[in-house]
């Protein structure tokens, strides 16, 4: 019996005696683990030889015995929960211990960068899970991030800078205003061992090619070996950076017969997902990546849902200086916005979407938000916080208006914060806001019935690039 098991026995045998040491039948606790006899003298044996209780049998069927608990099961369970802690068994660990609250404060004594075994591993805690990583489908922030680190595309562009760099090309060029040529790296590895092939770099683009962005690529082909031509019905100078995105990215062409890929998907990049399920998500540094290895060896994300509803957290600096101390604050490339649905009788009201605009300017936002938010909000007049295209004036109420739909998906805290200013801003003009929170996956397909629609877009350099795209 594994030790693992052979613990939760002992919980269990505990917990039906009470924690109390006393006189019993061998028939009784056989009773209580609903095992044979025979199995429950192996099991006191076993839990015994351990040094958790003491049977003192006595000779004879249906004499009383004597059961001596040397261990509590709070203990043994303790010594289980960091045993699977160490394991990242979070899914045992939250059976095990029932009471979130003490997951949650095991889980936060172990975040943060540690060194074991020679490994450097990174654990972190998220509010969610992250299911879905395939390129090309509807991928929410962080999901597009752990997707950049799983696969590789013909380019990227680096984050600090924006200027763009090789990655599976190692050069192109523009042979004509609508005809590009890359240069491919050989001996590239996906994770599950077998080389990239030119055919997984032109399947994965072409599937690409259903994307509205990507319905320029007319033709791709390969002239030579890895050398890849890309025909567009228009001329497009973003290319090579369009090609950088995470639709664009390259799967193994056999992609659709691998199991679960959506959730464990196989890729070219630093990392490979190891683990991915409603507790866990856990990368590993991929040893036989083209690029420089990643310094980090393994990166865990624990799943806790429970944090989405505290915004407040804290953070320590440490440094022996001031200025190594000094934090940078800057506001984000983007904004939250509202959606007006045309499609319907109030969205596409010019009266109706003119009064809202009024009624839900960012002042007013801010003002009934929490002293969190207050904090950490800045009211945006445009797509960018340098922009000033989205003033509103006052406006009457339009006749007859008595309730609006909002939609938004589900798992952001800050949708709902939104939500309930919004549902108050109304509440004072006599409109009943009627809230719609949707799965991920739906509300990128937009086609349930609402009047508003609330997201966030977040633009990253180049700012030219990624604002029209």
């Amino acid at each position: 019996m594994s030790s693992g098991r052979l613990q939760q026995q002992f919980i269990r045998l505990w917990q039906c005696c009470d924690g109390k040491s006393q006189e019993t039948t061998l028939n009784a606790l056989a009773e209580m683990l609903s095992c044979s006899r025979r199995h429950m003298r192996t099991l006191l044996n076993m839990m015994e030889a351990r040094g958790w209780l003491t049977w003192e049998a006595e000779a004879g069927r249906g004499k009383r015995s004597r059961l001596s608990f040397l261990y509590t099961g709070l203990a043994l369970q303790q010594q289980r929960a960091e045993d699977l802690l160490d394991q990242d068994r979070i899914d045992q660990l939250v059976q095990l211990v029932g009471d979130k609250a003490a997951v949650r404060q095991m889980l936060v004594s172990h975040l943060g960068r540690s060194f074991r075994q020679g490994r450097h591993i990174l654990r972190v805690l998220y509010y969610r899970p992250m299911k879905n990583l395939l390129p090309g489908s509807a991928l929410r922030r962080s999901e597009t991030h752990i997707a950049r680190q799983i696969f590789s595309a013909l380019t990227r562009v680096n984050e600090e800078n924006g200027e763009l760099e090789a990655d599976i090309a190692h050069h192109w060029q523009q042979i004509a205003p609508t005809h590009w040529r890359f240069f491919l790296r050989p001996g590239i590895h996906f994770h599950h061992g077998r080389e990239l092939e030119m055919e997984d770099v032109i399947t994965s683009l072409q599937r690409s090619n259903a994307l509205p962005l990507f319905s320029h690529i007319e033709r791709i082909d390969s002239p030579t070996a890895w050398t890849l031509d890309i025909h567009l019905s228009q001329p497009d100078r973003w290319l090579p950076w369009l090609l950088s995105q995470v639709p664009a990215m390259i799967l193994p062409h056999e992609w659709r017969t691998m199991e679960n890929f959506s959730s464990i998907p196989v890729g070219t990049g630093p990392y490979s997902v190891v683990r991915n399920n409603q507790n866990q998500l856990k990368i590993h540094a991929f040893d036989d990546y083209f690029g420089y290895r990643a310094l980090i060896d393994e990166v865990n994300v624990w799943v806790l849902p429970e944090i989405s509803e505290e915004p407040n957290g804290g953070l320590t600096l440490q440094g022996t200086t001031q200025s190594e101390k000094a934090v940078e604050s800057r506001l984000e490339e983007g904004c939250y916005y509202l959606l007006f649905d045309a499609r319907s009788p109030l969205g596409g009201n010019s009266a109706v979407r003119q009064w809202l605009s009024y009624v839900f300017q960012p002042a007013n936002l801010l003002y009934h938000a929490g002293e969190h938010y207050q904090g950490n909000w800045f009211p945006a007049y445009g797509l960018l916080p340098r922009w000033h295209h989205a003033r509103s004036h006052a406006c009457e109420k339009p006749p007859g208006l008595e309730t609006v739909r909002l939609t938004y998906y589900q798992d952001h805290v800050e949708h709902r914060v939104m939500g309930g200013i919004m549902a108050t801003l109304l509440a004072e003009h006599q409109v009943k806001l009627e809230i719609q929170e949707l799965e991920y996956q739906e509300w990128h397909r937009g086609e349930v019935v609402s009047d508003v629609w609330l997201n966030s877009a977040n633009f990253t350099l180049p700012i030219d690039f990624s604002l029209f795209a």
